[in-house]
């Protein structure tokens, strides 16, 4: 169980860690092209 559950969590970090670099480095393009 413990082994499911951190493979659950470690899971759940990673999507958290793409989707957050895809934001960044969406609002950096903006950022760049407005400038």
């Amino acid at each position: 169980a413990v082994v499911s559950v951190l493979a659950a969590i470690s899971v759940l970090i990673a999507s958290i860690n793409i989707v957050g670099g895809f934001l960044v480095t969406r609002r950096m393009l903006a950022m760049f092209q407005k400038s």
